[in-house]
């Protein structure tokens, strides 16, 4: 049996090594101050234990700009793979629409406009197209399984169908 590690995303791998070793960090660190903690007070007249409260003191802003450094380092990677997600949604509905006439993109674009869900009434709204003209559009569109028709009272909710939905809007 083998064991194979995908590392195509190099950027959540670090990510996630980033934060173990925060966590590591928060949870020893108290614990290699009590171990370096001296036992004497005075060594050559200076307060041993006030000298290590100034180091801690001193030790403040640098752990505060640490934390501002990694949240940046969180934000960047979370924007970048955003940004990606967005670019291949992108992609995703242009291949889609592409292999649809010019009214069928019509239709399908007010239906991603609206989240994926719209009144039929709605699109026979859409310039150019009446309401003969949208019940045919729609009855092609979902033969060929690109939209859900259901009936609710005397019109008619059209989404996209399923899998089309999840892949598109999110």
């Amino acid at each position: 049996m083998q064991v194979s590690i995908d590392f195509s995303n190099k950027r959540a791998i670090a990510g996630a090594i980033i934060l173990v070793c925060i966590l590591g960090l928060a949870f020893y660190a108290p614990e290699i101050l009590r171990e370096n903690s001296p036992e004497v007070c005075y060594v050559d007249g200076v307060c041993q234990h006030e000298k290590q409260s100034e180091f801690l003191i001193a030790l403040v802003p640098v752990l505060v700009l640490g934390g501002i450094i990694i949240g940046a380092g969180v934000f960047f990677f979370m924007v970048s793979k955003l940004e990606n997600k967005k670019k291949d949604l992108e992609k995703a509905t242009r291949a889609l629409i592409q292999f649809l006439n010019k009214d069928e993109r019509k239709v399908i674009e007010n239906i991603l406009e609206n989240k994926g869900k719209v009144f039929q009434s709605e699109i026979s709204r859409i310039e150019g197209i009446g309401k003969l003209k949208s019940h045919r559009i729609l009855q092609r569109l979902s033969d060929r399984g690109v939209i859900e028709i259901e009936k609710h009272g005397k019109t008619n909710i059209i989404r996209l169908a399923k899998n089309i939905r999840e892949t598109l809007i999110k």
